[in-house]
Protein backbone atom coordinates (compact mmCIF):
# COMPACT_ATOMS: atom_id res chain seq x y z
CA UNK A 1 0.00 0.00 0.00
CA UNK A 2 1.68 3.22 -1.16
CA UNK A 3 1.81 6.23 1.14
CA UNK A 4 -0.50 9.11 0.30
CA UNK A 5 0.37 12.74 0.96
CA UNK A 6 -2.82 13.12 3.02
CA UNK A 7 -2.60 9.74 4.69
CA UNK A 8 -5.34 7.15 4.58
CA UNK A 9 -8.67 7.17 6.37
CA UNK A 10 -8.30 5.48 9.75
CA UNK A 11 -4.56 6.08 10.01
CA UNK A 12 -3.06 7.89 12.97
CA UNK A 13 -0.31 10.37 12.09
CA UNK A 14 1.82 12.66 14.20
CA UNK A 15 1.12 16.36 13.56
CA UNK A 16 2.62 19.48 15.16
CA UNK A 17 -0.41 20.97 16.84
CA UNK A 18 -1.72 23.11 19.70
CA UNK A 19 -5.15 22.31 21.15
CA UNK A 20 -7.60 25.22 20.54
CA UNK A 21 -8.36 25.61 24.25
CA UNK A 22 -4.63 25.97 24.95
CA UNK A 23 -4.37 28.76 22.36
CA UNK A 24 -7.37 30.53 23.91
CA UNK A 25 -6.00 30.26 27.47
CA UNK A 26 -3.05 32.57 26.80
CA UNK A 27 -3.50 35.89 25.11
CA UNK A 28 -0.48 37.25 23.33
CA UNK A 29 1.87 34.45 24.38
CA UNK A 30 3.46 32.17 21.85
CA UNK A 31 2.51 28.59 22.62
CA UNK A 32 4.92 25.95 21.37
CA UNK A 33 3.41 23.32 19.15
CA UNK A 34 3.69 19.73 20.26
CA UNK A 35 3.73 16.67 18.06
CA UNK A 36 0.41 14.92 18.68
CA UNK A 37 -1.39 11.96 17.15
CA UNK A 38 -4.29 12.74 14.80
CA UNK A 39 -6.83 10.27 13.35
CA UNK A 40 -7.44 10.86 9.63
CA UNK A 41 -11.22 11.06 9.01
CA UNK A 42 -11.40 12.17 5.39
CA UNK A 43 -11.96 9.72 2.51
CA UNK A 44 -8.97 8.31 0.67
CA UNK A 45 -10.16 9.87 -2.61
CA UNK A 46 -9.95 13.33 -1.07
CA UNK A 47 -6.73 12.56 0.79
CA UNK A 48 -5.05 11.60 -2.48
CA UNK A 49 -6.11 14.79 -4.28
CA UNK A 50 -2.83 16.67 -4.77
CA UNK A 51 -4.67 19.91 -5.51
CA UNK A 52 -6.36 20.00 -2.11
CA UNK A 53 -3.83 20.84 0.63
CA UNK A 54 -5.91 19.86 3.66
CA UNK A 55 -7.02 16.67 5.37
CA UNK A 56 -9.73 16.37 8.04
CA UNK A 57 -8.65 14.78 11.26
CA UNK A 58 -9.32 14.57 14.98
CA UNK A 59 -6.61 14.80 17.63
CA UNK A 60 -5.99 12.13 20.25
CA UNK A 61 -5.12 12.56 23.90
CA UNK A 62 -3.93 10.26 26.66
CA UNK A 63 -5.36 12.63 29.27
CA UNK A 64 -8.52 11.80 31.24
CA UNK A 65 -9.24 8.52 29.44
CA UNK A 66 -11.39 7.61 32.44
CA UNK A 67 -13.83 10.28 31.17
CA UNK A 68 -15.01 9.46 27.67
CA UNK A 69 -17.71 11.83 26.46
CA UNK A 70 -20.32 11.24 23.74
CA UNK A 71 -18.08 12.85 21.14
CA UNK A 72 -15.01 10.79 22.12
CA UNK A 73 -13.90 7.30 21.07
CA UNK A 74 -11.69 5.34 23.46
CA UNK A 75 -8.69 3.54 21.98
CA UNK A 76 -6.98 0.95 24.16
CA UNK A 77 -3.21 0.70 24.28
CA UNK A 78 -2.03 -1.53 21.45
CA UNK A 79 -4.66 -0.47 18.92
CA UNK A 80 -2.99 1.28 15.99
CA UNK A 81 0.34 0.78 17.79
CA UNK A 82 -0.58 3.26 20.54
CA UNK A 83 1.53 2.89 23.68
CA UNK A 84 -1.18 4.19 26.04
CA UNK A 85 -4.96 4.27 26.31
CA UNK A 86 -6.09 7.31 24.32
CA UNK A 87 -9.27 8.95 23.19
CA UNK A 88 -10.13 10.47 19.83
CA UNK A 89 -11.50 13.98 20.39
CA UNK A 90 -14.09 14.13 17.61
CA UNK A 91 -15.36 17.45 19.00
CA UNK A 92 -12.03 18.94 17.86
CA UNK A 93 -12.29 17.66 14.27
CA UNK A 94 -10.54 20.14 11.99
CA UNK A 95 -8.47 20.48 8.83
CA UNK A 96 -4.72 19.92 8.94
CA UNK A 97 -2.26 20.75 6.19
CA UNK A 98 -1.15 17.56 4.47
CA UNK A 99 2.40 18.87 4.50
CA UNK A 100 2.28 18.87 8.33
CA UNK A 101 1.48 15.16 8.59
CA UNK A 102 4.35 13.31 10.20
CA UNK A 103 5.03 9.63 10.50
CA UNK A 104 2.22 7.10 10.59
CA UNK A 105 1.77 5.46 13.99
CA UNK A 106 -0.78 2.87 12.88
CA UNK A 107 -4.32 2.30 11.67
CA UNK A 108 -7.45 1.77 13.76
CA UNK A 109 -9.67 -1.27 13.25
CA UNK A 110 -12.80 -1.31 11.08
CA UNK A 111 -14.82 -1.69 14.28
CA UNK A 112 -13.28 1.48 15.73
CA UNK A 113 -13.92 3.39 12.48
CA UNK A 114 -17.57 2.29 12.66
CA UNK A 115 -17.73 3.80 16.18
CA UNK A 116 -16.09 6.98 14.88
CA UNK A 117 -18.59 7.23 12.01
CA UNK A 118 -21.57 6.72 14.34
CA UNK A 119 -20.33 9.37 16.75
CA UNK A 120 -19.56 11.84 13.94
CA UNK A 121 -23.07 11.31 12.56
CA UNK A 122 -24.54 12.14 15.96
CA UNK A 123 -22.15 15.05 16.54
CA UNK A 124 -22.91 16.68 13.18
CA UNK A 125 -26.62 15.82 13.20
CA UNK A 126 -26.33 13.56 10.16
CA UNK A 127 -28.83 10.80 9.61
CA UNK A 128 -28.67 7.83 7.27
CA UNK A 129 -30.40 8.69 4.00
CA UNK A 130 -33.93 7.41 3.54
CA UNK A 131 -36.28 8.27 0.70
CA UNK A 132 -39.11 9.12 3.09
CA UNK A 133 -37.09 11.80 4.91
CA UNK A 134 -35.85 13.61 1.80
CA UNK A 135 -37.60 16.90 1.05
CA UNK A 136 -39.27 17.19 -2.35
CA UNK A 137 -37.03 18.56 -5.10
CA UNK A 138 -36.92 22.35 -5.02
CA UNK A 139 -37.82 22.57 -1.30
CA UNK A 140 -35.55 24.41 1.11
Amino acid sequence: MAARPGGRRGEIHLVSYVFPHKRADRTGEAIPEKERPVLILQTDDDNGNDRYPLVLGAPLTTQKTDRVYQQDVLLRAGEANLAHDSKVLLGLTQPFLKTRLGRTIGCVSARTMAQVEAKLSRLFGLRPPSNSSLPPTGSP
